[in-house]
């Protein structure tokens, strides 16, 4: 097993998180000491003076990950908008640096990392001057790619395009993902299959409400993937 996954998708509001928190919690159910790494995030909820990273606060709490939420986070942004126009407002510009100091530190206190994209697989982080973009940070992790995609109309041409974009920079993907998969539908069916075929790549079928990830895709089939509703 390698020791760590990158959760990019195919757009925003998908589903990485959810997955993130599943797979997280799927692992660490599993034995393995799994934890959760987001490089920017956008759109925090303002408690007060602080703001709250409210995908980090899911993972946290669904995988039952300990300490301050923000902990998991290297930049964190109140404005909903992509991450390089948030940072550019609040006159807090992203660094590359920056991500690899934080990351390292949550790397040392775990065996495996899931680190979470923002938005969708082609997502700029700065583009005053330098140019960094999701899948540059992605390459300075060293992770391959769990592309998380949606199941229903749209998900062939999402899907395919996304996998054929993170190959050209030059990143693997080992799996995709298809988000609130319905078993009983026949277009989700066939899109699994066209994707399959286009891509040549497995395919995890994530339904909504999962009760368990199938972690085997990461080389773990001994880990037990078997959760309670998270």
């Amino acid at each position: 097993m390698t020791n760590g996954i990158f959760i990019a998708g195919t757009g925003t509001d998908i589903g990485k998180t959810y997955v993130s928190a599943l797979l997280v919690a799927s692992l660490r159910a599993g034995g393995v000491n799994a934890g959760y790494f987001k490089p920017a995030l956008s759109g925090a909820e303002r408690r007060g003076e602080a703001l709250v990273p409210g995908d980090a606060a899911y993972v946290c709490a669904r995988a039952d990950l300990p300490g301050d939420p923000m902990d998991y986070v290297a930049y964190c942004y109140e404005p909903a908008v992509s991450p390089h126009l948030a940072a550019l407002r609040a006159g807090r510009p992203i660094e590359r640096a920056e991500i690899d100091r934080r990351f390292r530190a949550v790397q040392s206190r775990f065996d495996f990392i899931v680190a979470e994209g923002c938005g969708g697989i082609f997502c700029p982080l700065r583009t005053d001057g330098e140019t960094l973009l999701l899948t540059d940070v992605a390459a300075m992790l060293g992770f391959e790619l769990l592309l998380v995609a949606p199941s229903g109309l749209g998900a062939i041409n999402a899907a395919v395009l996304a996998a054929s974009y993170a190959e050209r920079r030059g990143l693997t993907v080992r799996a995709i993902a298809l988000n609130q998969f319905d078993e009983h539908d026949p277009m989700h069916q066939d899109n699994r299959r066209q994707i399959e075929r286009f891509t040549g790549l497995p395919t995890l079928c994530i339904p909504r409400d999962a009760r368990n990830m199938d972690i085997s895709f990461l080389g773990c089939a001994d880990k037990p993937a078997v959760l309670h509703y998270i």
